[in-house]
């Protein structure tokens, strides 16, 4: 079986609700085709300039895969680096990533299995999952009790609202007791700061999360700032959890060295794939330390289906449009996990041929 053929596609994406001002999220989509007629999906979402250049980037690093091996993932993986690796962290590693889903995809439906079994899964029907793709820093008080009731309601019995943004921490206080009232008690509630903080303001910040529950606080500070991040797991309740700005797996080794995080939170894309995904977290796991999923959850549910220690996946909705079965929660509010073999995913071709860009 080679790499016989490709096809890179952009499509801009409408968005259910705005998201910082945008109504649409651009899209890379890769069809990586072998000789025996199996095809393997990948994609990315990439906003801005970058976005605009990476479909060329990917096209023209695909055509020197032709011929390889689909199997053979770390060859790729390595001839992708050499080719890439002078540009430094972000493009080549979401270049990679790409690929290697498409290169997970072809070996899964190869061998007619789900990648998450592939990956030494058990029997798995869902995954524990928390929504995420709602209750934004934009949101007034009321259309944060108004969603998240709806959230409930929905049937997720886990949820992500987001500060950072607020001059004063009373009214950061204020946004986490209108989340908790509308959710009550017995709902798991987390808060991302995005890195908009300093260590004093989130040590502040920490305290008023604790009042109302909340189980994490991510990413507080810069994420560089490895002894900073350790200064708050040992001096905070709540759960620290970061790591979604790494790029490649080797960052997570300090992080871990130095119990810099309760949570270890992994972007399949920025480290470069599912294989590079599944290096941070037995990293994590070595050192005992839980790991999350960030964004993606059509590739995190075969992670958290197939890797030991993965606690939830971000249920982030940007690229279920793209699908011609979106993904969804059970009756308990848990990640369906997919049965088909691979990725499990299939492209909505006439949304696809609606909103395709010319690249």
């Amino acid at each position: 079986m080679k790499i016989a053929s490709h096809e890179v596609i952009a499509v801009d994406l409408p968005l259910e609700r705005p998201f910082m001002s945008r109504t649409t999220f651009p899209h890379t989509i890769l069809k990586l085709k072998t000789d025996d007629g199996i095809e393997g999906l990948g994609w990315a979402f990439m906003a801005g300039p970058i976005g605009v250049a990476f479909p060329k980037a990917l096209d023209a690093m695909v055509e020197l895969l032709h011929g390889e091996d689909p199997l053979m993932r770390e060859r790729i993986d390595g001839k992708i680096k050499a080719v890439t690796g002078f540009s430094g962290p972000g493009v080549s590693h979401y270049l990679r990533a790409v690929i290697n889903f498409a290169l997970w995809d072809i070996t899964g439906k190869a061998v007619g299995q789900p990648v998450w079994k592939l990956l030494g899964g058990e029997e798995s029907e869902s995954v524990t999952t928390y929504a995420s793709g709602w209750l934004w820093r934009d949101y007034s008080l009321e259309d944060l009790d108004k969603t998240a009731g709806e959230l409930v309601a929905r049937g997720f019995t886990s949820m992500k609202f987001r500060c950072g943004a607020e001059p004063r921490m009373s009214d950061e206080a204020e946004r986490a007791r209108v989340v908790r009232n509308a959710v009550g008690d017995d709902v798991t509630i987390m808060v991302d700061i995005n890195e908009g903080w300093d260590i004093p303001r989130a040590m502040e910040g920490a305290r008023h999360f604790e009042a109302q529950n909340v189980y994490w606080l991510e990413d507080p500070i810069n994420h560089l700032d490895v002894r900073g991040y350790a200064q708050l797991v040992n001096a905070t309740d709540i759960a620290i959890t970061h790591g979604e700005y790494n790029y490649g797996y080797e960052p997570f080794g300090p992080i871990i060295d130095h119990r810099a995080a309760d949570i270890v939170m992994i972007d399949a894309h920025h480290v470069g794939g599912i294989d590079a995904w599944k290096r941070a977290a037995d990293m994590a796991g070595g050192a005992l330390l839980p790991v999350v999923t960030h964004l993606s959850p059509e590739i995190a549910v075969h992670l958290a289906a197939g890797i030991s220690g993965v606690k939830t996946v971000e249920f982030m909705p940007w690229s279920f449009g793209l699908w011609e079965k979106p993904m969804d929660i059970d009756s308990e509010g848990k990640l369906i996990v997919p049965q088909a073999p691979g990725l499990g995913v299939s492209l909505n071709e006439d949304v696809v041929k609606a909103h395709r860009m010319d690249v």
